[in-house]
């Protein structure tokens, strides 16, 4: 799953300073005020877990846009990526009117299902008056599962299915979701493009969005039982399947859950896998760690979901008196009770090889005993490596 998302920030509300920090090419960063952008987040409300991940997945996307248009206007580095006052204040926006279209499709949705329970009850069809009316049974026969005359009479949805493990519906707009039962978890994608993906190591099947799928969408691990349902969905007897690749695999540490990254993304985004509800329990268990431990830095649910994502994904790592973050553009850190902590230190360039490099730096720090929230301990490393 993945695509997973970014509204990192390491601020208390009302702090108007940023980080003042050192770059590879020697750029001084400028001081912003956040203090708007902070009471919108914090004002964002409670949110299950998919809309946590789906809130995360738009955001991560906004940023790989951004990078890949090359943007110059003055912005706001934050963790993995950086934001312009314009890039943020669309983005509330966007996200203001996410929120009112879910409401009322939600509304929608809540009437129609009374009406079909009601059209149910009015007109009950038995096995025996589809016998008679089509010559087969309810659940045998090609041209029912073509769309025969089932469907027509009882008006039902047609490719809805639903079992003790996933629920598989029809959303409109060739959308469909897929709802993963032990997990609570709701996938959605476009049935345009969306493909299903063998890894040839494991044997195992994931179903991958259409479009760029370093960005778009959650991927989602499909066993026997989903895709036989899916085949069904689609009015086939099975579904064909092509080669995983472009994506390796990796695993959190804290959590146990599995990421898939895709190629050339490694220290910017990841996708998280969703598998059980070991995996769901351990990511709510990490957003709340991130809550009470840093209340400072963390002041809303959607802040927490989006902590502990980017920590599965190895962007972000807990230490006693704060939060730092290690990706493709560098490294910073975020203090939970002092400001004047902070700081971060820049790569001229974004690539895989940094993000290799930073993590190899960490790991020398911890073994050597080394406080790896200290600026002068990154920097003595920059220095002996020749980085800046």
């Amino acid at each position: 799953m993945g695509g997973v998302s970014n509204t990192q920030n390491y601020f208390r509300a009302g702090n108007s300073a940023f980080f003042a920090g050192r770059g590879t090419e020697k750029k001084e960063q400028g001081n912003e005020n956040i203090k708007d952008i902070i009471e919108r987040i914090n004002n964002a409300g409670e949110m299950d877990t998919a809309d946590k991940m789906d809130f995360i997945r738009m955001r991560k996307q906004e940023i790989v846009e951004k990078v890949k248009r090359g943007e110059t206007e003055p912005s706001i580095p934050i963790g993995a990526a950086s934001y312009t006052m314009k890039q943020w204040s669309k983005m509330m926006r966007s996200l203001d009117k996410t929120i009112d279209d879910m409401q009322e499709r939600i509304r929608k949705d809540e009437e129609q299902q009374e009406q079909k329970v009601k059209k149910k009850r009015e007109h009950t069809i038995s096995d025996d008056m589809l016998f008679q009316l089509l010559g087969t049974g309810k659940r045998e026969g090609k041209s029912i599962a073509e769309g025969g005359l089932y469907y027509q009479i009882t008006g039902e949805k047609r490719f809805s299915q639903d079992n003790d493990y996933y629920c598989i519906e029809e959303e409109g707009g060739g959308i469909f979701s897929i709802t993963n039962k032990a997990t609570g978890y709701t996938y959605r994608f476009a049935e345009e493009g969306c493909l299903l993906q063998t890894d040839k190591v494991s044997g195992r099947s994931f179903l991958i969005p259409g479009g760029n799928t370093a960005m778009e969408g959650n991927i989602m691990v499909a066993d026997d039982t989903l895709k036989s349902m899916l085949a069904h969905y689609f009015g086939k007897e099975s579904l064909t399947e092509g080669e995983l690749t472009g994506f390796t695999f990796g695993r959190n540490a804290a959590t146990g859950i599995e990421i898939m990254i895709p190629d050339g993304m490694k220290g910017k985004m990841a996708h998280i896998l969703f598998q059980s509800k070991a995996d769901v329990d351990a990511y709510n268990k990490l957003v709340q760690t991130y809550k009470v431990k840093y209340p400072n830095l963390v002041q809303s649910d959607e802040m927490a979901a989006f902590y502990a994502s980017i920590e599965i994904e190895g962007l972000c790592h807990r230490t006693n008196t704060g939060i730092l973050y290690t990706n493709a553009d560098g490294v910073s850190y975020a203090d939970e009770n002092d400001a004047e902590k902070n700081w971060f230190i820049l790569f001229g360039t974004q690539s895989e090889e940094n993000y290799d490099m930073l993590m190899d730096m960490m790991e020398e720090l911890i073994q050597n005993g080394k406080d790896v929230s200290e600026r002068q301990e990154w920097e003595r490393l920059f220095d002996k490596n020749k980085l800046f």
